[in-house]
């Protein structure tokens, strides 16, 4: 009924009404409300925030991922990743949205990592060359759009690196190559973006700080040619040793250490994009009043398409590191993955709806490491299917 595993078959529908079998997954609204059925846990789990944003987007491709069926005539699968150490839904769609969807993010992020720690350890090695991390960030206030920092922010930068004089710098620093990120916040004092850059130098350079203050006012006036506010010449511009700045990708665009939850917070009370789709399953009014969906709503309009690193022309091919795309990264867990289970759409309609397809995907991993005959797998469907029943039936009687 529900899925075949390994252990065990799956229950039968003992005395199940064929009238009560739920509607189809991929065949629109199950009618039924989740909030009221589960408590938020007290770390909000990321195909519950998943959930969230699809509730938040309607119309976002987010809405199938790891739900719609790639083949519909076959059923999903849970597979195991014998490398990772965990199972997965297959034969699901991916969205690979990177800004709006917490569980594709996380292995798009984890490939951007990986090809900037490949590219700066040959850098290093083959090239003998050094590199910095420059910071750049502006004033700005709550009656800001995100639209409008953004737009501002990407003239600014623009003004910046094309001005002659920190060309000339640059040059003297011996920069070769630029990788630019960007991270968004949102505290106090409304949004907040900033763009991260690592500057690939010729060899290691460290004379830089005496260059700051003089960026730093090139800087300022930059902010103000684009119309932005200028920043204080403390807080406007930093520039660092960035031998080490592949552990700051988590941070570009993302919460920090995502796989340990997503409040971390910001500095000075800020929040991350992600913080702000998990405080809107309440959705209480934040500074200004301002509430996180509609915070969040406006930063997945904004961040469309946009790319969390962007390489400089004929860096990636330099230093050999692959092009893949987000919808690449995104299928990574099913490399080396063994097929585990297949599940019937009425079992994946039940766990869609009581919002528990990583509760499963965990049973079916403990499962096969465990091997003891018992299958929570399957224990976890029949405890669904019965409450399902439940509901149903007090529907009827109100």
């Amino acid at each position: 009924m529900y899925a075949n595993t390994q252990n065990t078959q799956a229950t039968a529908e003992r005395g199940v009404p064929r009238t009560h079998i739920a509607p189809s997954v991929d065949g629109g609204s199950l009618g039924i409300y989740t909030k009221s059925l589960v408590a938020p846990p007290k770390r909000v789990h990321d195909f519950i925030l998943q959930d969230q944003s699809c509730k938040l987007l309607p119309k976002h491709r987010v809405c199938n991922c790891l739900k719609k069926r790639i083949d519909k005539n076959k059923n999903r699968t849970v597979k195991y990743n014998v490398d990772r150490k965990k199972s997965h839904w297959s034969n699901v769609q991916r969205c690979a949205s990177l800004w709006v969807c917490p569980v594709c993010a996380k292995p798009i992020t984890e490939g951007r990592r990986t090809e900037l720690s490949i590219g700066l350890e040959r850098w290093k090695k083959e090239f003998l060359g050094g590199c910095l991390l420059l910071t750049l960030t502006f004033s700005h206030s709550i009656d800001m759009p995100l639209a409008v920092t953004q737009l501002g922010l990407r003239k600014a930068y623009q003004y910046f690196v094309g001005h002659r004089q920190v060309k000339k710098i640059f040059e003297f620093l011996g920069v070769q190559h630029k990788i630019k990120g960007q991270e968004i916040t949102w505290g106090e004092n409304g949004w907040h973006p900033h763009n991260h850059i690592l500057l690939f130098t010729q060899h290691a350079v460290h004379g830089f700080a005496s260059y700051r203050d003089q960026l730093a006012r090139i800087w300022m006036d930059s902010c103000i040619k684009a119309g932005l506010r200028s920043p204080s010449m403390k807080h406007g511009l930093d520039i660092q040793d960035g031998s080490h700045a592949d552990k700051y990708v988590a941070k570009w665009g993302l919460p920090e250490e995502m796989s340990k939850g997503h409040m971390k917070k910001g500095k000075n009370g800020g929040y991350t994009p992600f913080d702000l789709l998990e405080l809107s399953i309440e959705d209480k009014p934040l500074y200004g009043g301002k509430l996180p969906s509609k915070l969040f709503q406006e930063y997945a309009i904004v961040m469309k398409g946009q790319r969390q690193l962007v390489w400089g022309r004929g860096l990636k091919a330099l230093l050999r590191v692959t092009e893949k795309t987000d919808e690449e990264l995104a299928q990574e867990t099913e490399k080396n993955a063994i097929e585990l289970t297949s599940v019937a759409n009425y079992g994946f309609t039940l766990l869609t709806i009581f919002q528990k397809r990583h509760v499963f995907l965990d049973c079916v991993a403990r499962d096969y490491e465990k091997k003891d005959g018992f299958s929570s797998a399957n224990a976890l469907l029949d405890e669904l299917h019965f409450k399902y029943l439940e509901l149903q039936q007090s529907k009827q009687l109100e």
